[in-house]
C-alpha cells in the first residue's frame, strides 16, 4: 500500500508538472487578446442573441430611415435557407438569402444603387455583423478599440461600432466606403408572429 501511495504521488506530482509548464508556455507563447480583440468578440456574442433588429439611419447626410431586419428561414428555389429580411418604412425591402439569392424591390432609385452590404449594415442585421466581427477578431489584427468605439475595414468597407460602455452591447454605427457614408442607431427587439407575417407578405421571395 506505501509503494502504491508513493506511485499514486510521483504521478500527480508529474501531472501538475505538464499542467503547470502547459500554463507557462500558454502565458510566454501565446499573448492574451487584445481588449480590442474581446471587444469585437463581445460585441459579435450579442449580434448573435438576436434575430430582429430596428435602425433608425441616414447615407450621404440625406433624409432619415427607419428599419427593420430579421434574421430568419426564407422559402427560395423551393428550399428553405437561411438569410435577412431588410425592410425601409418608405417600403424598399431587401432579402438575401444564402447562397445566392439577392433581391430588392420598391425604394428609391438611390436606395437601389447602394452596396447592399452597406443597407445591411447600416440596418443593423445582427448575422451580417457578427460575421464581420468574428473575422476580424480570428485575424487578430485590423481591428481598434477607443472610447467604446471599435473599429475595423473589411472589402473597402470602414465600419465604427459604438459600444455600451458596461456590456459592450451595440448602440450605433457608422459605416464608410469609398463612395459613400452613413451612420444608424440600432435596438435590438423581439421577433414577433406578427412581425414575421407583416414582412413575409412583403417580401420579394415568399418568406417563412
Amino acid at each position: 500500500m506505501k509503494a502504491r501511495g508513493v506511485t499514486l504521488g510521483v504521478a500527480g506530482a508529474v501531472v501538475a508538472a505538464v499542467l503547470g509548464a502547459g500554463w507557462l508556455v500558454q502565458r510566454t507563447a501565446l499573448p492574451a487578446p487584445a481588449r480590442a480583440t474581446l471587444a469585437a468578440v463581445r460585441a459579435a456574442t450579442w449580434l448573435q442573441r438576436y434575430r430582429l433588429v430596428d435602425s433608425t439611419f441616414s447615407i450621404g447626410g440625406g433624409p432619415v430611415m427607419h428599419g427593420q431586419c430579421l434574421q430568419d428561414w426564407f422559402q427560395t428555389g423551393g428550399r428553405r435557407n437561411r438569410g435577412a429580411a431588410l425592410r425601409l418604412d418608405d417600403g424598399f425591402i431587401l432579402l438575401a438569402v444564402q447562397p445566392h439569392t439577392l433581391v430588392s424591390r420598391g425604394g428609391s432609385t438611390a436606395e437601389r444603387s447602394l452596396s447592399p452590404l452597406v443597407l445591411m449594415e447600416l440596418g443593423g442585421c445582427p448575422r451580417v455583423l457578427a460575421r464581420r466581427l468574428d473575422t476580424v477578431a480570428q485575424q487578430h489584427r485590423g481591428v481598434t478599440l477607443a472610447n467604446n468605439a471599435l473599429t475595423f475595414a473589411l472589402k473597402a468597407t470602414r465600419v465604427t461600432l459604438t459600444l455600451d460602455p458596461g456590456t459592450g452591447k451595440p448602440l450605433a454605427l457608422r459605416v464608410v466606403t469609398r463612395d459613400t457614408e452613413g451612420t444608424s442607431h440600432i435596438r435590438f427587439a423581439t421577433v414577433t408572429t406578427r412581425v414575421r407575417q407583416l414582412l413575409s407578405r412583403e417580401l420579394p421571395v415568399y418568406g417563412s
